[in-house]
């Protein structure tokens, strides 16, 4: 199994947070008995998935992260595939139930979110 160099993965993730928020997102993700287990889901992802990310990321979407520590990457935008928080509610075997959806459109590029939504849009959306 190829694994991206978590460094490296961390490095990319953080420059795109606004430099107001970098601070706290690098302690979020260091140290676990701070909080962050979202954006530690996101870089998770960045490890094993390696998605393009934005050169920024919208102030509001971090700040779900940083404010909500049950805000977990669990939904995708179909145009750009940027990883898009919700709380997560109770769990139901492997997919967890959604208790808030906080962007319906992605901050970014305006796509439609949801779960798996970049990865089950249509072939032609691809193109």
């Amino acid at each position: 199994m190829t694994r991206t160099d978590t460094p490296a993965a961390l490095d990319r993730l953080l420059a795109a947070v606004p430099a107001r928020y970098r601070f706290q997102a690098r302690a979020l993700l260091t140290d676990p008995r701070q909080g962050g287990r979202g954006l530690r889901a996101w870089l998770a992802i960045l490890e094993t998935d390696d998605r393009p990310i934005p050169d920024e990321l919208p102030e509001e979407l971090v700040g779900v992260y940083l404010s909500d520590d049950d805000a977990e990457p669990l939904y995708d935008c179909e145009c750009c595939g940027l990883p898009i928080p919700v709380r997560a509610a109770r769990r139901c075997g492997h997919e967890a139930a959604v208790e808030r959806e906080y962007f319906p459109a992605c901050p970014c590029c305006g796509g439609r979110t949801g779960r798996h939504a970049y990865w089950s849009r249509p072939a032609a959306a691809s193109n």
